[in-house]
């Protein structure tokens, strides 16, 4: 038996850190390159691709809207999110409900972007940023459903019970007792959906109109094969940032659980 989980942990491994890790260390690698082409031997080495990045102004601003959008969209989910988790773990036998939360994450965000567009185009509103970050928040939502739910469902009610009986109303009770218990999942969920939103390419594609995305970008630059090292160059950036971002959130996730473990 050990000798089978041992034989799929280093399956798993090998799967995991080819497919996905040697792949972006490849790119990280590649950002270094002094030439256009991804082969070795490398021809040498040089950050001139990310001075480049750097002086691209149309670059910037892709980003500047990215993180506009990526912030609007994970304040928006989590504030319509949250107290739909409350809801949906209320309600999960209820069928209708847990449908009707769920069914957006499960549509191919191919459709949700056409979706979205005939809707926009339909009711007069021009597409920008805005309808960008509305769209986003549409499959957003129920992932900071489920994941948030998932915490309350496992949450010890005695806890909130014990609470009023000491006289604290819900709200206080809500504050001081069920918040520090679900924020490591609110923080989890917040991080993903900023991730999703910040690297979405389709929907985006269909509901931007003429602003400009960090993935628009990309997928302008790589029509040219000179582009291509810039565009390594962006995504070792984004690779490295993102990395220590989710560390760092990770790191304070860990020691907020285990301070409220010991606490409580």
């Amino acid at each position: 038996m050990n000798i089978s989980k041992a034989i799929l942990a280093v399956f798993t491994w090998t799967v995991i850190t080819f497919l996905i890790y040697v792949p972006l260390v490849l790119v990280i690698i590649f950002s270094f390159n002094d030439s256009i082409y991804f082969v070795f031997p490398l021809k040498g080495f040089t950050l001139k691709w990310y001075v480049r990045v750097f002086e691209d102004p149309l670059f910037l601003k892709s980003v500047v809207n990215s993180i506009i959008v990526a912030l609007a969209t994970t304040a928006g989910a989590i504030l319509l999110g949250v107290p739909a988790s409350f809801s949906f773990v209320r309600l999960r036998r209820n069928n209708v409900f847990a449908g009707f939360i769920v069914i957006p994450f499960i549509i191919p965000w191919l459709v949700i972007g056409v979706s979205c567009l005939i809707f926009f185009y339909t009711i007069g509103i021009p597409l920008s940023l805005l309808t960008v970050t509305l769209s986003h928040v549409v499959y957003s939502i129920p992932l900071v459903v489920l994941v948030v739910a998932a915490r309350l469902i496992s949450l010890n009610p005695n806890y909130e019970k014990a609470s009023m009986d000491l006289g604290a109303d819900q709200i206080q009770t809500f504050i001081n007792i069920t918040l520090p218990l679900i924020y490591p999942s609110i923080a989890i969920s917040a991080l993903i959906t900023f991730l999703w939103s910040f690297d979405n390419f389709i929907i985006t594609f269909f509901t931007i109109g003429s602003d400009i995305t960090v993935p628009l970008w990309m997928w302008g630059s790589l029509r040219r094969p000179v582009n291509v090292p810039l565009v390594a160059a962006a995504s070792s950036l984004i690779i490295i940032i993102g990395s220590a971002i989710v560390y760092l959130i990770e790191e304070y996730r860990l020691r907020k659980s285990g301070f409220l473990t010991t606490l409580l």
